[in-house]
């Protein structure tokens, strides 16, 4: 009985979370949301120091696959 209750609450679960992703989906709010929260991310990123160096890539700059070898 108690194994019959445990699956029925996962059952509904799920259903729920079914029915909730088919909301999303319908309405489109996951770009939705994205969208509202795209000025926050803008301006952190606005504000991230870009002067860094650049990490030594051993000479490999500009040497595609196989390239300069043999």
């Amino acid at each position: 009985m108690i194994i019959l209750k445990i699956l029925l609450i996962i059952g509904i679960v799920f259903a729920a979370l079914f029915v909730l992703s088919l909301i999303i989906y319908f309405f489109n709010l996951d770009m939705k949301a994205a969208a509202a929260i795209m000025p926050l991310f803008s301006k952190h990123y606005d504000r991230v120091d870009r002067k860094k160096k650049r990490q030594n890539d051993g000479g490999k700059k500009g040497r595609v696959h196989g390239e300069g070898i043999g």
